[in-house]
């Protein structure tokens, strides 16, 4: 059995079952005819009967290829049955496309997916490597900018929330997850593990971290937590969060100068006087509780600083992943 759907509540559940389960898929449906039904061409309702005697209504519905969809409610009583029953089959997509629709996290991505399933990327491929030179720059030119955006919203980015200790952080982290994720409060160094999670902004999908601030250190276990924090937020993109209410000091400055992004914390109180050799994308106030509207500003900011365009559908075929990305380039040095 192959699971279609996210696993956990939903308010439907997919689960295919290759054409060699169906027999085992049969003895758990009544009436027994529903398979029938369903191969005729006809979607049948049956009851599913299950592991610890559990049962739902479900609708059968036969595929082309020959396998089984069982379309049933999305609760985790019957999802944790199902699997009791029949066990899980980890899917196998077939392409990054496929892959990318299977497990999108948002809109613009479940967009792209769809897009991209309408090109064959390898017949694309071998197409333009049988075009005249000319004209096979110019469209492996054109494929490799559409992929730098499909990539950058196919495959989440790092980003790191970093700033000094008290700079609003951890709040900001859990407003954009629209949860209380990380701790927050008034005390320093409340934050000592690097906490990651991920996240859709303004379209694109992230993975934020939460850091230990940067000051002083009252122990080990602060310079520690420090020390794991640089060492950790090396790769991927810096999102610098200062006081707002302070402003930016001496460190705030260090830190600012490899951060793609820089944003006033706190927007809600009265605003620092702000200096001119901080360049800053916007004020924030995290404690509003408008999750929509603090993941847009803060994901458009991350956007122009990625120098990307809106979030949906790229225009034509492009590479999904690192090994697609890595065929397109091999056509680029055949081009000369």
């Amino acid at each position: 059995m192959e699971r279609l759907t996210p696993g956990g509540v939903a308010g439907v559940a997919v689960y295919r079952f290759a054409a060699h389960e169906t027999a085992v898929l049969a003895a758990s449906l009544a009436p027994a005819s529903a398979l029938a039904t369903a191969a005729a061409g006809r979607p049948a309702r049956a009851t599913w009967r299950l592991a610890d005697d559990a049962c739902d209504d479900v609708l059968v519905v036969a595929r082309a290829d020959g396998a089984i969809e069982v379309h049933a409610h999305g609760g985790l009583a019957i999802e944790a049955a199902a699997l009791a029953t029949f066990g899980l089959t980890a899917p196998s997509p077939p392409n990054a496309a496929m892959r990318l629709a299977r497990t999108a996290i948002g809109r613009a991505q479940l967009e792209l997916a769809i897009e991209q399933l309408g090109h064959d990327f390898a017949a694309e491929l071998a197409r333009l490597a049988e075009s005249p030179l000319p004209a096979r720059r110019v469209a492996v030119a054109a494929a490799l900018a559409r992929s730098q955006v499909a990539v950058a919203l196919a495959v989440p980015a790092p980003v790191h929330l970093i700033g000094r200790q008290n700079a609003g952080k951890s709040t900001l982290f859990n407003a954009l997850l629209g949860r209380e994720r990380a701790l927050a409060g008034p005390t320093a160094g409340l934050t000592r593990d690097v906490v990651a999670e991920s996240v859709v902004l303004d379209g694109y999908p992230y993975v934020l971290h939460d850091h230990a601030g940067e000051g002083l250190a009252d122990d080990a276990a602060d310079a520690a937590a420090i020390a794991r924090s640089r060492a950790a937020r090396r790769d991927g993109l810096r999102l610098l969060v200062v006081d707002g209410m302070r402003g930016p000091d001496a460190a705030d400055r260090l830190l600012a100068a490899d951060a793609a992004v820089v944003v006033a914390s706190k927007g809600d109180g009265p605003a620092a006087r702000w200096p001119a050799d901080v360049p800053c994308a916007g004020r924030c106030a995290a404690a509003s509780g408008v999750v929509a509207g603090l993941q847009q500003s803060i994901g458009g900011w991350l956007r122009a600083a990625r120098g990307l365009p809106p979030a949906g559908r790229v225009g034509g075929f492009a590479a999904l992943d690192d090994r697609e990305l890595a065929a397109l380039r091999a056509l680029v040095v055949a081009a000369g």
